[in-house]
């Protein structure tokens, strides 16, 4: 498919040939008569960016970054050193053996095996990169993993910052620390994982997004018709009312791509948007872009690992990367021209993208990948010594390249015209309409009324709240109001009823009744502790995405979380114990059953709030279901049911344990009365055979009771507040790049 028919080509007598031209031609304040504000001019001068790497106890180098998974690999890579790549080993493979720690982007580190050094190393992952992006034009990235393709994106959204040297400048104005925080709202950065709550469908996944970022003083009529509008512009509508885990690959990138739309951005950046899709989305998904660039005006960069060639000239900028350096920026075309002057010409009929990653992959790899495959017998082995011949050999290609580009010079170019252009600005005579000078003002206008009028969230904390309860609401009831579970609480119910089934209320019962509470407790705790744990854990990424991009307060969201999640979370141990203590004959006074179902739910209500305590403080998922085992299963055993006298030093852990108070409520309400002897003689006052009765008092004793069922009762509800505000600090508390 020829570029052409990806990016259509803007009528010549408007643009010709200049790029400039064409962003003169009416691109940059969007499209007549829609709400888009069109892009801004950003540029970006000597940007650098390290990373520190420090030697563990077991003589592996760990990097501790908040850049992207490829400065990850480049760090890791860089401490590891130069390596031939074992048999069978392709060039885009070089990282294979870099083992990510955590989630990088999160704050995770790096390890590279069998490598020693001397602790607290510095690697430079972007050294000096400079650029410029435009609206009404995309912009690529191209180089091979750890490039840092994903580290000039992290430092151009704001989400990562660089080390202070060079210059970020938005349509002419440096930007400062506290100025990219405001504008992120104004940046949206689509990442590579599609993440989203995959019980919902497209439509609710976009208008809950309206809800949380749109202006609060637009109407919620408003909100829902530029959901519409989003749907149409990139043909969602066949899935809208699809559930995200049924839709393919290249509608989920949409739907990424359309959530960060809805709020109008002036620049879009997206990290290897095509990565996954077939060709035919890849092109599919391209020409959205340049709809969007070309229409509306936006400021769009991209990331691309190896595109197709029709992908590749359709471009209209052309950024090329090598180990954190600028080897090119210019036309994709023009790409071709430079390597064609250094002596690496592309061979006619060779794709010019696959040509240049060939040139910037790892030392060496070229060249043994080559030797290896030049006796085959068929045609591959001519080509590939074909190859080998034009790139000149992977040892010194890279670094000819590095070289031959002269980055400071570049740089250079991109600050003077960055002052030429504030000179011009400020040389306008107005907003006349004519002239350059008087579109840059219009433009630096509509930026300054955006950036600095905006507060920190769009809509206030009761809308976010209130969205929140809506969709978490909605997505648990997809997840926990399923058949299954239905099932689940049904059988269970149903086999414990046929266990205790109507037991006489005598002697020999005390024991059967009070283990029927405390397996109640131990399996519905259980399962509400286990199931909590996993929620910070699993929607950390999502939640992660969202908060970055200012979308709501963290108090909104786990509040939302506390209140949504809890009726749902009721429903299947209400009906257990609908079943199971009637079938049981615990005791036939229905106020009984609803105190002792009350006592049930707060005991669940208290195990979610360590599980979601639990799931706050050790987001590794790992290590968080050791810590979640040992401490439920030890919070169970000191309970109270199994060992009645714990050692002096273990005492304090029986306080803080829920079964404990859900255990000894249950049992003081269902012996609301004196239990008759039977002859079983368990009962002091039962030794002289089936005569006479136990007190109340006597059988809470023998079965080591404490306190009063109101005050066990009131010890569950502080414990399920007071763990669930431990909680959300054990959030609050993580760092900036480990937060959600």
């Amino acid at each position: 498919m020829p570029p052409e028919s990806i990016r259509a080509d803007v009528d010549a007598d408007a643009t010709g040939s200049d790029p400039s031209r064409r962003l003169h031609a009416g691109t940059v304040s969007g499209r007549p008569g829609s709400r888009t504000s069109g892009g801004m001019h950003l540029r970006w001068a000597r940007i650098t960016k390290t990373v520190e790497i420090r030697e563990s106890s077991a003589g592996l180098l760990r990097g501790s970054i908040a850049g992207g998974t490829e400065a990850a690999a480049a760090a890791a890579a860089a401490a590891r050193g130069p390596s031939p790549p074992s048999p069978g080993t392709t060039p885009d493979k070089k990282d294979d053996d870099v083992v990510i720690v955590g989630d990088v982007e999160g704050g995770g580190g790096v390890v590279a095996p069998g490598t020693a050094g001397p602790a607290n190393r510095t690697k430079t992952i972007l050294d000096g990169v400079s650029g410029s992006a435009r609206p009404g034009e995309v912009l690529a990235l191209m180089g091979p993993s750890g490039s840092g393709k994903t580290s000039v994106l992290d430092v151009l959204s704001g989400r990562s910052s660089h080390d202070g040297s060079g210059t970020i400048t938005l349509d002419s104005e440096v930007v400062t620390d506290r100025l990219m925080k405001k504008m992120k709202k104004r940046v949206a950065y689509v990442k590579q994982d599609d993440i989203f709550f995959g019980h919902l469908t497209v439509r609710d996944q976009l208008t809950y997004t309206a809800l949380l970022r749109l202006p609060s003083d637009w109407q919620r009529t408003r909100k829902v018709a530029e959901v519409d509008r989003t749907i149409r512009r990139l043909r969602l509508g066949k899935c809208a009312d699809t559930t995200i885990n049924m839709i393919s690959g290249g509608e989920k990138k949409r739907v990424n791509i359309g959530s960060e739309l809805l709020t109008d951005p002036a620049i879009i950046l997206l990290d290897e948007p095509t990565s996954g899709l077939d060709s035919t989305s890849a092109v599919a998904l391209m020409r959205i872009l340049y709809d969007l660039a070309r229409d509306e005006g936006k400021t769009i960069i991209t990331s691309i690992h190896q595109p197709s060639s029709a992908v590749f000239f359709a471009f209209d900028r052309l950024m090329l990367l090598a180990d954190g350096h600028v080897v090119y920026f210019g036309t994709p075309r023009g790409s071709l021209e430079h390597v064609k002057g250094l002596g690496l010409e592309c061979p006619e009929g060779y794709n010019a993208a696959d040509h240049h990653m060939d040139l910037l992959v790892v030392d060496g790899a070229i060249d043994d990948d080559y030797e290896e495959d030049d006796d085959d017998d068929d045609d591959d082995g001519g080509k590939r010594a074909l190859r080998r011949r034009t790139t000149g050999g992977g040892t010194t290609t890279k670094r000819k390249l590095i070289d031959s580009w002269d980055a400071e010079a570049f740089a250079g170019r991109i600050e003077d015209e960055d002052v030429a252009e504030r000179a011009k600005c400020d040389a306008s005579p107005g907003d006349d309409g004519g002239g350059g000078g008087g579109m840059l003002r219009r433009g630096l206008s509509r930026r300054q009324s955006v950036v600095f009028s905006e507060k920190s969230f769009n809509t206030t904390w009761w809308t976010q709240y209130t969205v929140l309860v809506h969709r978490s609401m909605k997505n648990s009831r997809s997840a926990i109001f399923t058949m299954l579970n239905f099932v689940k609480a049904g059988a269970i119910g149903f086999m414990c009823g046929l266990l205790w089934f109507q037991m006489p209320y005598t002697e020999s019962t005390v024991f059967d009744r009070s283990s029927y509470y405390f397996f109640t407790m131990t399996f519905w705790v259980f399962d509400a502790m286990f199931t909590a744990y996993m929620t910070f854990p699993l929607e950390r990424a999502i939640i992660f995405k969202e908060r970055s991009s200012g979308a709501y307060h963290l108090s909104a969201y786990f509040m939302a979380k506390t209140t949504s999640e809890a009726p749902a979370r009721l429903t299947l141990p209400s009906i257990y114990m609908l079943i199971s203590y009637w079938m049981g004959g615990l005791n036939n006074n229905f106020g009984i059953f609803l105190a002792s179902t009350l006592c049930s739910l707060l005991s669940v209500l208290a195990g979610e709030s360590i599980g979601l305590f639990l799931g706050a403080a050790v987001l590794d998922m790992e290590k968080g279901m050791v810590v979640m085992t040992v401490a439920s299963l030890g919070l169970m055993v000191v309970g109270g049911f199994f060992v009645r006298t714990l050692p002096s030093w273990m005492v304090w852990l029986g306080y803080i344990s829920p079964f404990k108070y859900s255990y000894n409520s249950s049992v003081q309400l269902v012996f609301d009365r004196p239990v008759p002897c039977d002859g079983s003689k368990l009962l002091s006052s039962c030794q002289g055979g089936a005569v006479g009765s136990a007190s109340v008092a006597e059988v809470l004793d023998f079965l080591g009771v404490q306190y009063s069922a109101g005050l066990n009762a009131a010890l569950l509800f502080v414990m399920f507040v007071v763990i669930r505000v431990m909680a959300f600090f054990a959030l609050k508390r993580k760092k900036a790049d480990e937060r959600m």
